[in-house]
């Protein structure tokens, strides 16, 4: 008789289970397949190493909060914490700023009124308040289909308000964040995409980014639409920064491989060259990249690993160059970096590092003592 319970509730569990299967099958299915009903092909996506961890409790905190630390982003606040009028355009997955260390670090496009429906400043674009979404064609990245967290994670790094209750805290906290959305919900792009990579490129650059964090990686070469947005971003004196790739392998991802971009590799803790992180001639720099801490959207603090991250580190650090010389070139940024970065690796530049981990503190003093 108990058995007969058990097995008729076993029952009803395995059905509900392959209910909701179904269900977020079909909800999900749509945005997996092209217009011919075929799997579209993935191009790329988000650059992580691994998974998020857990909750991050202030105890937990205290013991990862390394990355701000080992790029001596508290000692160049003395200084400076960024400037207002340096924007840094995000191109990747989204970025929810209804939270509450970015509420105030997001880009605001004041040529445009808010809702109005009418293009104000004549720049292609409806009601582009804080940026656009590529990957849903609208100017919000919180509507249409649900945000993957790497963008926001990678946000927080850049320019997050600093709570050392939770270890949540950007490089630059004080630039600001212009949200450019490319990737879908599940952190990837397709091949069908390449050209609202290189249109987020162009809209960056004519909206008057800085910098653009590319934290995202390809695994093929990038057509000519987006090498020459690259290019044009480079020309007009923005900072392009990628990452290296998370395969652990010669050879960094193939936007790095575009002459003038930064490419960033990741170190851990002990400021080694994390074990995931791709290593070549071109790599520039290296960054936090291993359990490093970000918000992700509705708030949660958590930790995760991956070059793209370590790419986030050094977009803070050159804004932060910026924030103090308006007027710096990319050859000036660049040729900060290289003579403050630590070694640690190789002595010189090493395929794992480049020139070595970034300094703030000692790029800010540079800065100043040359401009002095």
């Amino acid at each position: 008789m108990h058995s007969d319970r058990g097995r008729v509730a076993h029952g009803r569990v395995c059905r509900a289970v392959v209910a909701l299967f179904v269900v977020t099958v079909l909800l999900f299915l749509p945005r997996l397949t092209d217009n011919h009903g075929s799997p579209p092909e993935v191009a790329g996506g988000v650059g992580s190493a691994g998974p998020s961890c857990c909750r991050i409790t202030p105890k937990i905190a205290q013991r990862l909060r390394w990355g701000l630390k080992a790029v001596r982003a508290p000692e160049a606040w003395e200084v400076t914490q960024g400037d207002d009028t340096v924007v840094v355009a995000v191109i990747d997955s989204g970025i929810d700023y209804t939270v509450p260390y970015l509420a105030d670090r997001i880009w605001v496009n004041s040529d445009e009124i808010p809702g109005n429906g009418i293009d104000d400043d004549r720049n292609g674009y409806v009601d582009d308040i804080h940026g656009w979404d590529f990957r849903d064609g609208d100017p919000e990245s919180l509507k249409g289909s649900p945000l993957n967290w790497h963008g926001t994670f990678v946000a927080g790094l850049i320019a997050s308000a600093v709570d050392i209750s939770t270890g949540v805290g950007g490089v630059a906290p004080e630039v600001r964040l212009m949200d450019l959305r490319v990737l879908d919900s599940r952190g990837l792009f397709y091949r069908s995409d390449w050209n609202k990579i290189a249109r987020a490129i162009n809209y960056a650059v004519d909206n008057g980014a800085r910098i653009i964090n590319l934290s995202i990686y390809t695994k093929e070469t990038p057509p000519p639409a987006v090498k020459w947005a690259i290019r044009r971003a480079l020309k007009r004196g923005v900072l392009v920064v990628t990452v290296a790739g998370n395969q652990g392998k010669d050879g960094v991802c193939p936007f790095g491989e575009i002459p003038g971009v930064v490419a960033v590799g990741a170190v851990d803790r002990d400021l080694k060259p994390a074990s995931f992180s791709n290593r070549g001639p071109e790599v520039d720099f290296a960054a936090p990249g291993v359990q490093v801490i970000s918000v992700i959207p509705h708030g949660m603090s958590i930790a995760s690993s991956g070059t793209s991250f370590a790419t986030a580190h050094v977009s803070g650090v050159a804004a932060l160059l910026l924030s103090v010389e308006k007027h710096l070139s990319l050859d000036g940024i660049f040729e900060i970096l290289a003579l403050t970065s630590v070694d640690v690796a190789d002595p010189g530049k090493d395929a794992f590092t480049g020139f070595g981990l970034v300094n703030a503190e000692s790029a800010i003093e540079a800065l100043t003592r040359g401009s002095g």
